[in-house]
């Protein structure tokens, strides 16, 4: 027996057990040479493979047993050191061929004609990436610079989805759909391309490659390429399976690694589905037990911080609502299918669409706060919406499905919900008012400055609006966004929310009632810094009229600043600075008209901003500032939507008890209240 014998002896994980009357032969003047049969079973440590022949020790003699006739066992775990033998590459090569095919997590479920579409321009090496600039050109992957031929992009998504191997999966795809080996071939290619060009011992030094979310769909990818490869006529090459198998475990490692993790954010939760795809798809392993026990405690710590017990995402923006109800509900299917367990949090995800009803709104879309798209939804928002009639209903503008019982809602502490109507009377579907407030600050995900800002629809547009996430680019657009002044809310004059990890769990939704004649939604923020406290009332009458009440109590006399950013397409009509009055309106007679009641140490001025409705887009809009100064400051906002000519002709305001009453009189002479809690 060599020292190298002798190190795999030591370190290989393999044994063989052959079966009774099996043949033993020993390699003599470089034939083999019967040298034994035994009547019964044998066990011996396996050190490799060769051709039709098992590799084994016998004591300090080197064997060989025909697969055939002998059964390999696994004796210890696959280890990341004992994974670097050639030897222990092709006993794991023959073992793997034993193990179970794994249904699918696909994180990019493409059409067959794309994915096929997609993987031949890949062959060619046109790459399609979902992100602009769309493609990327690899006349050679074998000689591809990964460091050097990826161009700039003023997109995150660009790198991430490179790094992430799309293509891998889009080879994958293809070929299961095809069973066109050609793309496996070349699904090889890259996988042998890149991880060669990053060595994990170096993931620090990558910032797309080893990004902590790209990481973990990589890791999706790569499982289904593996499953695919393995069940496939290509299955031969022993150094590919040793190098995916090792790929496999670096990838585990990493994950399960604590200063890698991202806590308090759906990507610390992409971490803990792809570690435990890992764990339970290799319990060969030598930490898949660990990787296991850390996957289920960190993910169930995720869920219960993320998805509230009513089902809430809590990660400030509707449009993860759906994306992570998408995302979770998905791996649970995957988790039933393969038989994997997964803790008992995760059935908070269950009725996450339920919650997603109140924040859609009557024209289709979602409010646009936190990182969230104003792209129009449909009834693909989540799979198996007929399970859910109720959204089904409010995303087809109550064609179908079941019209939701209430009309005002507080949505967890993040969200408030109040809508004039859903059945089509008075006026059509996507002409009712919707007015939602948002709070909260759990974690750095997707936060914005924009603690009690507010979102007004009504008349068939958007009349106050978020200014949008623009994107996932490093662009200043990007920037811009994230602070106060973006937002619909009130702030110190020069300055941001406070938004200091200590300052977390500091703003919320109080209440959301249903009062008959009028909705009301109290939100109360300490994230406006300074020892300061702002609370926000809105008070609307059903009637396309709606009172934003903003009270601040600061313990120093402060600058306050009330920001309302209009949307696209308003043009100012009437305009006093004096009473603090104007009105905007479109080409269409729609018009909203903004009043301060309070003009006591106030003045209010017309000024623009930007918005990004979509992905990449800024367009100019109307925005609305006022300002007040002192320690007890309060803004008393008329706002009413209008398409009958018809505005506010004078206002005025009253105490009664703990309310104000507000009475107010149109130009058809028609005169209101409405009753708003001091």
């Amino acid at each position: 027996m060599t020292p190298t014998d002798s190190v795999q002896a030591a370190t290989n994980p393999f044994d063989i057990r052959s079966i009774p009357n099996a043949t033993v032969y020993e390699m003599k003047n470089g034939r083999l040479t019967k040298v034994a049969a035994y009547s019964t079973t044998k066990r011996y440590t396996a050190v490799s493979t060769s051709g039709w022949y098992y590799i084994a020790l016998s004591h300090t003699k080197k064997i060989y047993i025909k697969k055939s006739q002998a059964k390999l066992l696994l004796g210890d775990p696959l280890t990341a050191s004992n994974l670097k033998s050639s030897g222990t590459a092709r006993l794991a090569h023959e073992y793997m061929k034993q193990m179970p095919l794994h249904a699918p997590y696909e994180y990019e479920k493409l059409t067959p004609a794309r994915a096929v579409d997609y993987a031949n321009r890949a062959i060619r090496g046109d790459w399609s990436i979902p992100s602009k600039p769309y493609q990327l050109s690899v006349p050679n992957v074998d000689t591809f610079n990964w460091h050097r031929d990826i161009p700039s992009s003023s997109s995150n998504s660009y790198p991430f989805q490179i790094h992430y191997l799309t293509v891998l999966n889009q080879l994958t795809q293809a070929y299961n759909e095809t069973g066109n080996t050609a793309y496996l071939k070349y699904g090889v290619r890259v996988v042998k391309s890149w991880t060669k060009a990053h060595p994990i011992a170096n993931y620090k030094q990558y910032r797309w490659p080893y990004n902590d979310h790209g990481t973990s769909i990589r890791t999706f990818h790569l499982l289904n390429f593996w499953d695919a490869y393995k069940s496939s006529s290509l299955y031969k090459d022993t150094a590919f399976t040793g190098l995916m198998l090792r790929t496999l475990h670096d990838h585990g490692t990493l994950l399960a690694t604590s200063s890698f993790y991202k806590n308090d954010h759906n990507h610390g939760i992409f971490q803990d589905m792809a570690l435990t795809a890992i764990a339970q798809t290799f319990p060969q392993f030598d930490q898949s037990a660990n990787w296991k026990n850390t996957a289920d405690s960190r993910l169930d710590k995720q869920i219960r911080h993320s998805i509230t017990s009513d089902a809430v995402h809590l990660e400030h923006s509707p449009g993860y609502q759906s994306y992570m109800y998408h995302v979770l509900d998905r791996f649970l299917i995957w988790a039933e299918a393969n038989r994997f367990s997964l803790p008992s949090s995760m059935a908070r995800v269950e009725q996450m669409p339920k919650q997603l009803t109140y924040m859609i709104k009557p024209n289709g879309t979602l409010p646009i706060f936190g990182d969230t798209s104003g792209v129009r939804r449909n009834t693909s928002i989540i799979p198996r919406i007929e399970d859910f009639p109720e959204l089904v209903f409010a995303l087809t503008q109550g064609k179908e499905g079941t019209r939701p019982p209430v009309t005002a809602k507080r949505i967890s502490n993040q969200y408030s919900f109040m809508r004039e109507y859903w059945a089509s009377p008075p006026r059509a579907f996507n002409q009712a008012t919707q007015v939602m407030m948002t709070a909260g600050y759990h974690s750095s995900a997707h936060k914005h400055a924009d603690d009690l800002s507010i979102d007004l629809y009504g008349l068939g547009r958007n009349f106050i609006i978020e200014t949008g996430r623009y994107g996932y680019t490093n662009r200043p657009e990007r920037q811009r966004v994230f602070g106060v002044d973006a937002h619909n809310t009130v702030h110190r004059d020069g300055a941001n929310l406070d938004l200091r990890s200590t300052m977390r769990g500091k703003s919320n939704i109080k209440t959301v009632q249903n009062l008959g004649s009028t909705l009301l939604t109290i939100g109360e923020s300490q994230l406006i810094g300074n020892g300061a406290t702002h609370r926000r009332t809105l008070v609307y009458d059903r009637e396309q009229t709606l009172i934003v009440y903003d009270r601040i109590s600061s313990p120093a006399t402060t600058k306050f600043v009330q920001r309302f950013h209009l949307a696209e397409g308003l043009k100012l009509l009437q305009s006093s600075m004096a009473t603090q009055n104007v009105v905007y309106g479109d080409t269409n007679g729609r018009t909203i008209q903004l009043m301060q009641l309070n003009l006591k140490n106030s003045s209010m001025r017309n000024s623009t901003s930007f918005v990004a409705v979509e992905d990449y887009e800024w367009k100019p809009r109307p925005q609305v500032i006022s300002y007040n100064t002192g320690k007890d400051v309060r803004y008393l906002t008329l706002i009413r939507l209008d398409q009958s000519k018809t505005t506010i002709r004078s206002a005025s305001v009253k105490v009664s008890g703990s309310s104000y009453i507000v009475t107010y009189t149109l130009s058809n002479k028609e005169t209101r209240q409405i009753r708003v809690p001091i």
